[in-house]
């Protein structure tokens, strides 16, 4: 989780310059956010580089929330995936900034390379086809955590780490989850505290509802957002501005955002799906936002088939679909063309390989049939009328023989 070349910031945190526990000698502070500290430290044992999250004290002193702490980073140290920075460990040790008494920790593993906030912060903004392929690898990170039931519930580009300015690293999963997750009687949401960033934080999330897999996706859009237009939908002078934006707000248009950044209609329609105030109305998993951008990639134009109801009705028909097209395809191996019929599978163009279709066979209301149905059926129509006409033309030559 450490930046390359990146200083720990000059503090009077009174534990830089100690060991915690004899374990982890921290070296300086990288930043502070709701739920704890994150030091530069080295692994005593190893001298290994790493990022250590010390949970702060007021939250670390609940007998209930140290149980849950426990119990999540012990799921969160089996999260395996080519796009989740690791936790290397995690437990609790004696405090070195006060005798008798001890913190919680986690430590992550090291990513040699700049957080995408950084990144952006210095106006290196990627090119539109760069940024949907950043978006498949936190959407590849977010799949893995959600299949253990972890919810980040704080995505933002400063918890996406790029390695060598390339490979995508999401960090710092299902810590909110960890301190706040379960039941919703826990001594936090007691306590009224809200964990996320405004800028990117979901509207349930803003109004303290228990928020699912799907503030994720809502968070994922906005990062797609900021990166194709250069800034996020909400600003505001304090936090409750933002928040006020994300309950009531309507975004403008990335195209009218970014008009000279060449966002296709069908890229533009991907993203305010994904954003959408209603977690109804957004992708169901980032599997199926994963397929929207693909399919968004493939076909700029074509904006009817990206409703999350083109894709299914159903998270887990949603997640088979999506398992039928790549889930990272680079730019110059683009995926055919998938045609989304709503009284029919999943089928690439004639011409292009086979795709399997999902198991679980997707239905959608009448209401929701496409102008390609109706040609589909006047077509057929027409080849009935034409082999008809042929049967009567054979009978009537066979009769005048």
């Amino acid at each position: 989780m450490v930046e390359r070349g990146a200083e720990p910031k000059k503090t009077l945190d009174r534990r830089v310059g100690k060991k915690l526990g004899g374990a982890y000698e921290i070296r300086g502070v990288l930043g502070k956010g709701g739920t704890g500290t994150v030091y530069e430290a080295t692994q005593v044992a190893t001298g290994d580089l790493v990022a250590l999250k010390v949970i702060h004290a007021e939250l670390a002193g609940d007998k209930q929330i140290r149980g849950r702490f426990v119990r999540e980073a012990a799921i969160l140290r089996r999260l395996e995936g080519p796009h989740v920075c690791p936790i290397v460990d995690f437990g609790e040790l004696p405090d070195p900034s006060e005798p008798g008494l001890s913190v919680l920790y986690l430590a992550l593993a090291r990513v040699d390379g700049p957080s995408l906030e950084a990144m952006i912060r210095v106006g290196e903004l990627p090119t539109v086809d760069r940024a949907i392929e950043i978006v498949l690898e936190i959407l590849s990170a977010l799949k893995t955590a959600h299949a253990q039931g972890i919810v980040h519930r704080d995505l933002k580009p400063g918890n996406v780490l790029l390695k060598n300015k390339m490979n995508v690293f999401v960090v710092d999963f299902g810590l909110a989850k960890a301190l706040s997750g379960g039941t919703g009687t826990t001594g936090l949401t007691a306590a009224n505290m809200v964990f996320g960033t405004p800028e990117y934080m979901s509207p349930e999330q803003a109004r303290g509802d228990e928020p699912d897999a799907r503030c994720d996706i809502y968070s994922a859009g906005m990062i797609l957002y900021e990166l194709c237009t250069g800034d996020v939908p909400f600003t505001g002078k304090t936090p409750l501005k933002v928040l006020t934006q994300q309950l009531t707000a309507t975004p403008e248009l990335p195209r009218q955002r970014a008009p000279d950044r060449g966002i296709s209609p069908a890229l533009e329609s991907v993203i305010m799906h994904a954003i959408a105030k209603d977690p109804e109305e957004r992708y169901p998993s980032a599997a199926v936002f994963a397929a929207a951008l693909l399919h968004a990639r493939a076909m700029p134009d074509d904006t009817d088939s990206l409703r999350p109801a083109a894709f299914t009705e159903s998270p887990e028909d949603a997640d088979a679909f999506a398992k039928t097209i790549p889930a990272m395809v680079g730019p110059s191996t683009r995926p055919p063309p998938i045609r989304i019929n709503p009284d029919k599978e999943a089928t690439p163009p004639t011409a292009a390989p086979s795709v399997a279709p999902p198991t679980t066979k997707r239905t959608r209301p009448a209401a929701h049939a496409s102008e390609g149905d109706g040609q589909d059926r006047r077509w057929l129509a027409v080849w009935i009328a034409l082999a008809l006409v042929s049967i009567a033309g054979g009978v009537y030559f066979a009769l005048r023989r």
